[in-house]
């Protein structure tokens, strides 16, 4: 058995610290060895892979500042502490509020998801549910998904209600700084700051000014 380069692995530590991404064709003139050895190596040294590019950049864990969602972005190059893109969606939406929408997804993860997620027949663990044109995703646990649907489709009464005068200037504010972005992403985006803002709430707001969607995405 050929003995064990331990010079190569540290170089290859080494290279992973100053350039945070490698790929296996780097890994293979840096540790000279055969694709199968550096396959060995990635799952020994319990490497992330991107899950944009084609899966093919791998990074060690120590290196990814992983934001509150989970996903850590190095120049274009995505990666996520659930692994791979199917992990990722299950776990966004499963510990969300209410459920994530197409929209939402995006804004987390970077990606379109309309180019990704028709490849997933079937994703176990979620509930997919379409409601006025939108995909929604929910956990596919009973208990989860009742209170998830609960916030996401609040009661009919509540519908016609505005959010108060600080609440409006907080929502105007982030839609000045974000133009065009969705009131689902808006909702979302509040949600994240502490706001327990409805979609249907901000959507009402609009309406109530007439603020359009041509006229969220003027500068």
């Amino acid at each position: 058995m050929k003995k064990r380069n331990v010079a190569l692995d540290e170089h290859a530590i080494r290279a992973f610290a100053m350039r945070k991404v490698l790929t296996i064709n780097e890994l293979l003139n840096i540790l000279i060895c055969s694709i199968i050895t550096v396959r060995r190596r990635l799952k020994e040294w319990r490497t992330y892979t991107s899950y944009n590019k084609n899966g093919r950049y791998y990074t060690l864990p120590s290196i990814p500042k992983f934001n509150k969602k989970g996903i850590w972005t190095y120049k274009d190059i995505f990666f996520s502490r659930y692994g791979t893109l199917k992990n990722t969606v299950i776990a966004l939406a499963t510990k969300s509020k209410k459920g994530l929408t197409h929209s939402e997804l995006e804004e987390i993860i970077g990606m379109n998801p309309k180019c990704f997620m028709a490849r997933f027949k079937e994703i176990p663990g979620l509930r997919k549910e379409k409601y006025k044109n939108q995909i929604v995703y929910f956990s596919a646990d009973p208990d989860v998904y009742k209170v998830q649907k609960e916030k996401r489709f609040p009661p009919e009464s509540s519908a016609s209600k505005l959010p108060p005068d600080a609440m409006i200037i907080v929502i105007l504010v982030e839609l000045i700084q974000n133009p065009g972005i969705s009131i689902e992403a808006l909702s979302s985006r509040l949600h994240d700051q502490g706001y327990k803002i409805e979609t249907n709430t901000i959507s009402n707001l609009f309406k109530h000014y007439n603020i359009s969607k041509k006229k969220r995405s003027m500068k």
